[in-house]
C-alpha cells in the first residue's frame, strides 16, 4: 500500500528564461504545477499567451488538414485491436528527432499536398460536370437529328419531349382528330418514354399532345448530334479519370511523409501544453515564479535537471501544509501495479488513507478465477494478453490493464485446475466438481467474502492507528469483529464441533454487544451525553445485518462460475452428439470453437464487472472512501506517434 510522499516545489527565474524552464520540466514529466489565484494573473501575460496559442492552433489546423488529405487518399487500415485502441505510428527516439529536424521542409511539402488536393478537386468537379451532362443526354442517345434540324421546316414542325404513360393513349387523340403525324421513340429512361414528333405546323398536334401530358423537352446541345457529343464527353471523362488517377498517385506518394507530419503535430501539441502551462506561473516584469508538486523521491532528479540548464534561478522544496490538498501518486511492486487500474477506475485514495491496490490483489486474483472458473479459458486469456503486449504498442495504462487480465487468467487457471475444469472437460478428479457440488462452491464464495470483509475491517483499524486514533481501532473495529465472530459461532458453531460451548458463546457475544454500546459513548462528557449515545450503539449492532448482506453478495461468484461451467458442459454434450454422424467431426469442431468462444467472451466480461463491483461496493465499504486527486504532472503527450523506448531526459 504505497501513496508516494510529495514535496512542494517553488521555482523562481528570469522571465526571458521562462520557456526554457517550462520545456525542461515538460520533458522531465515529474512536476505538477499549481495554478495561481485568478487575481494574481497579469492581463498582459494572458494576452501574450492567447496570441501564442492562436499561432500554434493555426499550425495544428494546417497539419491536421494535411493528415486528413492523406487519410482520404491513402487511408491506414487498422487491425482488429487497433479498431478499439486507436492507431499510432511507432517510432524510435532517433526517428522522432530526425523528423523534428525537418521542420523547415514541411512548408514546401505542405504546399505540394495542398496544390495536389486543389488540382484533384478541380478535376473531380470537372468530371462531375461531364457526368451530369452525359446523364442528361443519355435518354436522347438514339436521336440522330443534328441541332440545326430541330426547328423543322416552314411546313413541318418537330417536337421533342417525354411521356410517362401508355404511348397509344398519347397518339390516340391525334388519330381521332385525323391529324397527320410521325412519331419515333428515342428510348426509355427513369420510367419515361422519350420521343420525337413530326407534324404540320398549322395543325393542333402540339396543343393536343401537351393537353395529354406530353412534356416538351430537348437536350442541351450546341451543335451536331447527341451521339457525337456523347463521344466527345466520353473521351473527356476518360482523360479526366486518367489525370485523377495520376493526381491520386501523387498524393499517395506524398502520404509516405505521414510520420513526419504526425511527429510535427505532436510537437506543436506539446508546445501548446507548454504555452498553456504559462498560465500557472506568476509573472512580473523581469521575474517569474511557479509552484508545484513533485514526488519526494524525485526531488534530487529535478534539482539536477534544473541545475543543468545553467540559468539564474532559485529552487526550494518544502513539506506540504496540513490543510493542503496533496495530489496522489501510487507506487507499488510490479506484481501489484496492475491492480492500480481497479483503484483508478473507482477513485484515488485521499492523503490520509492507504492505497488499497495491494489489498485488492489477492482477492481479485482468486475472485476472478472463481467467476471464470475454467483453466482452458484462463490459459487463452493469459496467452492473448501476452501476445497483445508483445505485438501492440501500449502506454503505461494499457500495459497495466493487459497485465491485470494476464494475472486474472492465471487465477482462473489455478481455480480451474483445482476444480478439474479444462474447456468444460474433467480429465482428473479435482478437489470438487462445480456442476455436481454447487453448494460447496456457494460455501467457498461466502467464506471468501467473509475473509475479505474481515480484512477490510482490519485495514480500517490499522488506518485509525496510523492516524493516531487507537481507541477507534479497538472499540470501533476490534470489538466489532469480535461481535461478528460471535454471531457466526452462534449460527454455525455446532457445525464445526463447538456445540458444547453454545451457552458460553451466546453470553460472550452478548457481553461484546454491551461493549459495543458502551464504546459508542467514548469521548462523550457527562452521564447524560453517554446515555444519549446508547441508541447509536444499538444501531451499530443493527449494522451487522448490512455486513452479512454484503457477504451474501459474494454468492455472485458461485453463480458466475456455475453458469460458465454448465454452459461449457452443454457445449461439450453437443460436440459428442454430432461427432459420430457423417462428417460430424467438422460440425463438432465448429460447435466446440464457436460455443466456447462465445462462453469465454460472455464470462470474461461478467467476471470482470462483478469482481470489480465486489471490490468497489463491498470491500471498499469497510475502509476506503476515496476522493483523492490524481497527480497530473506537466509532461509530453503523444497523440499520433508512439515511442518504442522513451529516453529519460
Amino acid at each position: 500500500m504505497a501513496i508516494v510522499p510529495m514535496k512542494r516545489l517553488e521555482l523562481y527565474g528570469l522571465v526571458r528564461n521562462k520557456a526554457s524552464f517550462l520545456s525542461e520540466l515538460q520533458r522531465l514529466g515529474l512536476v505538477e504545477l499549481i495554478e495561481p489565484a485568478a487575481e494574481d494573473r497579469r492581463s498582459e501575460t494572458e494576452e501574450m499567451i492567447r496570441n501564442e496559442l492562436f499561432l500554434i492552433e493555426e499550425k495544428l489546423g494546417e497539419i491536421n488538414r494535411i493528415l486528413e488529405v492523406f487519410e482520404r487518399f491513402a487511408p491506414q487500415k487498422p487491425n482488429f485491436v487497433e479498431q478499439f485502441s486507436g492507431m499510432k505510428t511507432v517510432l524510435t527516439w532517433e526517428e522522432q528527432q530526425n523528423y523534428l529536424a525537418k521542420k523547415e521542409e514541411t512548408t514546401r511539402l505542405a504546399d505540394r499536398v495542398f496544390n495536389a488536393e486543389k488540382e484533384h478537386n478541380l478535376l473531380e468537379q470537372e468530371k462531375v460536370k461531364v457526368e451530369r451532362e452525359i446523364s442528361a443526354l443519355r435518354p436522347w442517345t438514339n436521336l440522330d437529328l443534328p441541332v440545326a434540324s430541330w426547328s423543322g421546316s416552314k411546313r413541318v414542325a418537330i417536337l421533342l419531349g417525354s411521356f410517362d404513360q401508355n404511348l397509344q393513349a398519347l397518339v390516340g387523340e391525334l388519330e381521332q382528330e385525323k391529324i397527320p403525324y410521325y412519331c419515333q421513340v428515342i428510348g426509355e429512361y427513369d420510367n419515361r418514354i422519350y420521343m420525337v414528333f413530326f407534324f404540320l405546323r398549322e395543325s393542333r398536334a402540339e396543343e393536343l399532345l401537351r393537353a395529354k401530358g406530353f412534356a416538351a423537352a430537348w437536350p442541351e446541345l450546341a451543335a451536331g448530334t447527341v451521339g457525337e457529343r456523347l463521344a466527345v464527353l466520353g473521351e473527356k471523362k476518360q482523360e479526366l479519370e486518367t489525370n485523377l488517377a495520376k493526381m491520386e498517385k501523387t498524393i499517395q506518394v506524398l502520404a509516405d511523409q505521414r510520420p513526419l507530419f504526425q511527429t510535427l503535430y505532436d510537437y506543436w501539441h506539446n508546445q501548446k501544453i507548454q504555452v498553456e502551462a504559462g498560465r500557472q506561473l506568476l509573472t512580473g516584469k523581469a521575474v517569474f515564479a511557479l509552484e508545484g508538486w513533485v514526488a519526494a523521491e524525485k526531488v534530487t532528479r529535478v534539482e539536477e535537471v534544473i541545475a543543468s540548464l545553467k540559468l539564474p534561478h532559485y529552487l526550494r522544496f518544502s513539506d506540504p501544509q496540513a490543510d493542503e490538498e496533496i495530489p496522489i501518486l501510487l507506487e507499488n511492486k510490479k506484481v501489484i501495479t496492475p491492480f492500480e487500474k481497479l483503484v483508478e477506475g473507482f477513485s484515488y485514495p485521499r492523503s490520509d488513507e492507504v492505497d488499497p491496490s495491494a489489498a485488492i490483489a489477492p482477492f481479485f486474483f482468486l475472485g476472478y478465477g472463481m467467476a471464470l472458473g475454467d483453466a482452458g479459458y484462463g490459459l487463452v486469456l493469459s496467452v492473448i494478453c501476452l501476445v497483445l503486449m508483445a505485438k501492440v504498442p501500449m502506454g503505461s495504462s494499457g500495459r497495466k490493464m493487459a497485465w491485470l487480465f494476464f494475472i486474472s487468467g492465471l487465477g482462473t487457471i489455478f481455480f480451474g485446475l483445482l476444480s478439474s475444469s479444462i474447456f468444460g472437460y474433467s480429465f482428473y478428479p479435482g478437489l470438487f466438481n462445480v456442476v455436481e457440488q454447487p453448494q460447496l462452491l456457494l460455501v467457498i464464495s461466502l467464506g471468501f467474502g467473509l475473509v475479505q470483509l474481515y480484512v477490510g475491517t482490519m485495514i480500517s483499524g490499522w488506518i485509525s492507528i496510523k492516524n493516531g486514533d487507537a481507541a477507534e481501532a479497538i472499540w470501533g473495529k476490534g470489538v466489532w469483529l469480535l461481535f461478528l465472530t460471535g454471531l457466526l459461532l452462534i449460527a454455525g458453531g455446532s457445525q464445526i464441533g463447538l456445540g458444547a460451548y453454545a451457552t458460553q458463546i451466546k453470553y460472550g457475544t452478548l457481553a461484546v454487544a454491551i461493549l459495543l454500546v458502551i464504546g459508542n459513548g467514548r469521548g462523550q462528557k457527562g452521564i447524560w451525553a453517554k446515555i444519549k449515545a446508547i441508541p447509536g450503539g444499538l444501531m451499530t449492532i443493527y449494522g451487522s445485518i448490512g455486513f452479512f448482506s454484503d457477504v451474501l453478495s459474494y454468492s455472485r461468484l458461485m453463480a458466475l462460475g456455475l453458469s460458465g461451467a454448465v454452459m461449457g458442459s452443454i457445449i461439450n454434450l453437443f460436440v459428442e452428439m454430432t461427432w459420430g454422424a457423417p462428417i460430424g467431426w467438422v460440425f463438432s469442431i465448429c460447435i466446440f470453437l464457436f460455443g466456447h468462444a462465445l462462453n469465454f467472451g460472455l464470462n470474461l466480461l461478467g467476471a470482470y464487472v462483478h469482481c470489480s463491483r465486489l471490490q468497489y461496493l463491498e470491500f471498499f465499504n469497510t475502509f476506503f472512501t476515496g476522493g483523492g486527486r490524481p497527480f497530473t504532472p506537466l509532461k509530453l503527450e503523444n497523440i499520433n506517434i508512439f515511442l518504442k523506448k522513451e529516453r529519460e531526459v
